[in-house]
């Protein structure tokens, strides 16, 4: 933790000020402050202050990041895509750490400091993944905060040892408990739900549950999920990301869900597929149910597409949403800063006097706008120290 002092910023796009960090929380913020005798000063001439982006769900495992254009061949269907990627894995040129650390370091430059990522837990991948990101993770988390999901994306029921590897994932880094597509990977609803509580309630872990499956089976799924998350008193720590059958199922069916989700505490994060309709994370949000957006996959086996840039993804949000004013363009904003966060839990998270001396800079006339046009990150800043500049990582992070 550091000492620093921003000078001739805007807090949220308001009116100009300084914002002092002291031992790396927001110490104060007001018009010509004080400059304590030794404290660094960075000039932020005129520029938006805001809390950081959060990156609530990426898979720093898969990434592809800094190696040599990979074309993608999409089979066509997901067992058959989870397969192509473990038979391309096996061959990659840079292990997991390396990969894992490129990921994180681009996801820093644009200005997120914190993420939840998944990684592979199998019988044939064991723990090896877990240990890769977390190596990684060792020389940069003065940069960037990380929280990990053992996540069973080979299967899980049909992969017998799994589960017992999940449960010591947690002993060794992990803090969530992951699942996908029970009835499609696995044949089996009861049993990888079950399973998956069964590990979350004797461990007290959180739990993400990947439900890409749609329509009626996604929708039963998701009661199955809330039925459980009451049943074992786990309101506000379980996720469900991508919840497709939110966003092809007749609304009558998607409301009362929503009221089902608003009751058992469960969130929703989604990642804004082109060709797959999502959750309607306007209305979810306005009914009190926790959601925010993510990256997912990027620049992997599944997708050529994404850049780890947070402000992309809820730009994403606001053009597919058809979000034309201002009060629309913060909502979609919002669904990746303050939304992120408080999904996740983090706390001492924001723009407060004593909140976690974490922001970022971005020049622009309004965060609206900022939105719109997604300017660079002028300065990424961690618990005070300075992470990134103009889109640059800067090795060790600057006092």
């Amino acid at each position: 933790m550091t000492d620093l002092l921003l000078a001739n910023v805007r807090p949220d796009a308001k009116e100009s000020a300084d914002i002092l960090i002291r031992g790396g929380k927001i110490a104060a913020i007001g018009r010509d402050l004080n400059r304590p005798e030794g404290v660094p000063v960075v000039d932020g001439q005129g520029t938006i202050a805001i809390a950081p982006f959060v990156e609530a769900h990426v898979h720093l495992d898969k990434i592809l990041w800094g190696l040599p254009w990979h074309s993608i061949n999409v089979p066509p269907s997901l067992r058959a895509m989870i397969d192509n990627e473990v038979a391309i894995r096996k061959d990659l040129p840079w292990g997991v750490p390396e990969r894992a650390g490129n990921l994180m370091r681009r996801c820093v430059e644009m200005g997120s400091t914190h993420i939840r990522s998944h990684v592979d837990i199998s019988t044939g991948y064991k723990l090896d993944n877990l240990h890769g990101v977390l190596e990684a993770w060792e020389k940069v988390k003065h940069a960037v905060g990380l929280e990990l999901v053992a996540f069973p994306q080979t299967g899980l029921m049909i992969d017998p040892g799994t589960a017992e590897l999940m449960e010591a994932a947690l002993d060794e880094g992990a803090s969530v408990i992951g699942g996908i597509d029970p009835a499609t990977i696995d044949a089996d609803p009861k049993g990888h739900l079950d399973t998956i509580f069964g590990i979350a309630s004797r461990k007290g872990a959180k739990i993400d549950i990947h439900l890409h499956e749609p329509g009626e089976l996604g929708l039963f799924e998701l009661g199955m999920i809330a039925e459980r998350t009451r049943a074992l008193g786990m309101q506000g720590r379980v996720v469900v990301s991508h919840a497709f059958c939110l966003g092809d199922s007749p609304a009558h069916k998607v409301q009362r869900m929503i009221d089902v989700l608003a009751e058992a505490g469960i969130g929703i994060i989604s990642a804004v597929p082109g060709e797959i309709g999502f959750p309607p994370m306007f209305e979810l949000a306005a009914r009190g149910v926790r959601c925010a957006v993510a990256s997912d996959s990027l620049r992997d086996t599944w997708n050529p597409h994404g850049d780890g840039d947070m402000l992309d993804r809820c730009w994403l949000l606001a053009y597919r949403t058809h979000c034309r004013t201002d009060a629309e363009l913060l909502r979609a904003l919002d669904m990746g800063t303050r939304r992120g966060a408080d999904l996740l839990g983090l706390e001492g998270y924001g723009l407060e006097v004593g909140c976690e001396g974490s922001l970022v800079l971005i020049a622009g006339e309004n965060r609206a706008q900022i939105l719109v046009d997604r300017p660079p990150r002028a300065l990424v800043v961690k618990r005070g120290r300075v992470v990134a500049a103009d889109n640059q990582w800067i090795d060790g992070g600057a006092p």
